[in-house]
């Protein structure tokens, strides 16, 4: 049997959208989406045989599967065309040992990860890959998309403009006005974006990009977008393989800048419990 993944309502109203449909929100309730995955079908492989299988990937050169997002393509989007897959080798940043930090406060065995350790200094090029990647997989079917469209105060556009100049596809981002830093604030320009800068905050940008995306050309690239938690929960996976899928790790604490992306690592588990992997179980 094929793996299969879909949206869905987050509140549970019926109905299933395909990953391909460009929809945000649950016409029923206007909640937020999800992608759903078919879990008997994952359960049908062993767990030794998922272990396996991310093992020969991880960071190889076989495309798209050296990427820290693809190598579990599976569980992030399994019916993506290969051909439509836009990546730059995300994912496989490192757990540091922060042996002298834990002895300051108190921990035997304190491991840190960082995920800005990528092409774009950004953490979101988790999960931009795979909303980038499902943009050229609709436009591949004939959708008449003009541009991916977001707003940020730095770290979604750095992303969103890297990934979209890989693929070809137009982007424009809208940002507030002097709260960008210079750094972040050069990589949408430099990458080919159409970068405005507008006289309000975040949440003024936000509310133009929604009503922007209202017409299906211009893609919604904001983490409303239930895509991107597709790729930013995979660094829980690459954690597991780091500690060979065991819990001898007591505790994983999970920070984050947004608490809808608190989510992500939360679904990252999920899935790896889903594929009989125990790692952090308790």
């Amino acid at each position: 049997m094929k793996h299969d993944a879909w949206f869905r309502c987050s509140d549970g109203c019926e109905g299933r959208w395909e990953l391909t449909e460009i929809i945000y929100r649950c016409p029923s309730c206007d909640g937020l989406l999800e992608v759903k995955h078919d879990v008997e079908i994952l359960k049908g492989r062993s767990s030794a045989a998922w272990m396996s299988l991310f093992d020969r990937r991880y960071m190889r050169t076989s495309w798209p599967y050296g990427s820290g997002v693809w190598g579990k393509k599976e569980l992030v989007y399994p019916q993506l065309n290969d051909d439509n897959v836009v990546s730059i080798y995300e994912g496989g940043t490192n757990l540091f040992w922060a042996e002298r930090l834990g002895e300051s406060i108190g921990l035997e065995d304190l491991w840190i990860k960082q995920n800005g350790n990528g092409h774009s200094g950004s953490f979101k090029d988790l999960g931009i890959t795979v909303l980038v990647s499902a943009v050229k997989e609709i436009m591949s079917r004939g959708a008449d998309i003009k541009a991916v469209v977001c707003a940020s105060t730095g770290d979604t556009s750095a992303s969103v403009s890297a990934y979209c100049a890989a693929a070809g596809i137009p982007s424009v981002v809208l940002l507030p006005r002097n709260k960008v830093s210079q750094a972040q604030l050069i990589q949408p320009i430099s990458n080919g974006s159409l970068t405005l800068a507008l006289d309000t905050d975040f949440d003024g940008c936000m509310a133009l990009v929604e009503q922007l995306s209202k017409d299906k050309r211009f893609y919604l690239a904001n983490s409303v977008n239930p895509l991107r938690i597709e790729g930013q929960k995979c660094h829980v996976k690459s954690d597991a393989a780091r500690c060979d899928y065991l819990p001898k790790r007591q505790d994983s604490q999970q920070y984050t800048g947004a608490l809808r992306q608190y989510r992500d690592p939360w679904i990252g588990f999920k899935h790896l419990w889903a594929s009989g992997l125990e790692f952090y179980r308790k």
